[in-house]
C-alpha cells in the first residue's frame, strides 16, 4: 500500500478505516494530496465529477433531490445579498491598505466564476477522482 495512503488510515477491529480528518494535521492532509479548498468549491468539484467533468452538464443538472444540487454552481443560495454599502464596508475591512490587485484569496465572485472551475477544468493541486476513460486508461470488460 502507498505510504501516503497509510497516513489517512487507522486500524479498527483489525480492519483499515479512514482517519477522522478533524484529528489530522494540515501536513498529513497535504501528504494525502489535499489542499485548502472552500466547501462550496468542493461541492462544485463533486458535481463536476458526477457530470463527467462537464460544466454545462452541471449547469443543466436535473437531480434536484441531490443534497449538493443547490450548491452546484459554487454559490450559496441561502446567503443574503449585501447592499452596496455593506459590500463596501466589508471590502474595506478585508482588503489590506495599498493592495491593488486581487490575490487568489481575494477574488470576487465574478472572477471565480470565470476561473477554471466553470470551464470544466480541475486545478492540478486538487485531488479529484476521475473515471479511467478521462485519464486515458483503457478499460477492460465486455463490449
Amino acid at each position: 500500500m502507498n505510504r501516503h495512503l497509510q497516513i489517512g488510515l487507522e486500524q479498527r477491529d483489525g480492519d483499515d478505516v479512514g482517519c477522522d480528518p478533524r484529528a489530522m494535521s494540515a501536513d498529513e492532509l497535504t501528504q494525502l494530496g489535499h489542499s485548502r479548498v472552500s466547501p462550496l468549491r468542493v461541492l462544485r468539484l463533486k458535481c463536476l465529477d458526477c457530470c463527467n467533468v462537464s460544466a454545462q452538464e452541471v449547469r443543466l443538472c436535473t437531480a434536484g433531490g441531490c443534497p449538493s444540487w443547490p450548491f452546484r454552481m459554487a454559490k450559496n443560495p441561502w446567503r443574503r445579498k449585501l447592499d452596496p454599502q455593506e459590500r463596501a464596508a466589508l471590502q474595506a475591512r478585508l482588503v489590506p491598505n495599498g493592495a491593488s490587485e486581487s490575490t487568489a484569496a481575494q477574488k470576487t465572485g465574478r472572477e471565480i466564476a470565470a476561473s477554471d472551475f466553470d470551464r470544466g477544468r480541475v486545478p492540478n493541486d486538487i485531488a479529484v477522482d476521475l473515471p479511467s476513460s478521462k485519464l486515458g486508461v483503457a478499460e477492460g470488460g465486455a463490449s
